[in-house]
């Protein structure tokens, strides 16, 4: 007279089949960050998926200003990184790191592979700074990435 399986079972199911259709990662044109231009091989973009368009994803995300382009509103994707350049006394104080720190678990899981920041690094190297993040997808899979010389902490 009653159904097997309960609302949480159903539920529960409904959970798993979303996480497995969510974590898939499509295609997408290879970007090149050194010169700002996507990778052509033989006439058209170059297809990258799975773990390089995650890192791909990892890198934009990290260079994106937060709530600067109106595409991004309201999205909570990117970064306030830009807003601290030239703030010499915020990355001694530790606040910057925090704060970047926060916006890095808050928004990289945005990306649907991603499912926890497992580690993070903000490292100044004379002038330039240094970002190393390690994510872990829904799959176990940790990916390190590294964004290095994106920008320069200018004198006071």
């Amino acid at each position: 007279m009653f159904p097997d399986n309960t609302i949480q079972d159903v539920i529960n199911q409904f959970e798993q089949t979303q996480k497995e259709v969510s974590t898939e990662v499509k295609l997408t044109s290879k970007f090149n960050y050194t010169n700002f231009q996507t990778s052509i091989s033989d006439g058209s973009p170059e297809q990258i998926n799975n773990i390089e368009a995650i890192k791909q994803w990892i890198i934009l995300f990290i260079l994106t200003p937060k709530d600067i382009y109106p595409i991004y509103e309201g999205t909570g994707f990117g970064t306030s990184l830009y807003k601290m350049r030239g703030q010499k006394k915020l990355f001694s104080s530790g606040y910057a790191d925090s704060e970047i720190e926060r916006e890095l678990k808050e928004g990289l899981p945005l990306c649907p592979a991603i499912q926890q920041v497992t580690n993070f690094e903000l490292d100044k190297d004379g002038r330039n700074l240094i970002v190393n993040v390690q994510v872990q997808l829904y799959d176990g899979t940790l990916i390190d990435v590294s964004v290095e010389d994106t920008f320069t902490i200018q004198r006071i």
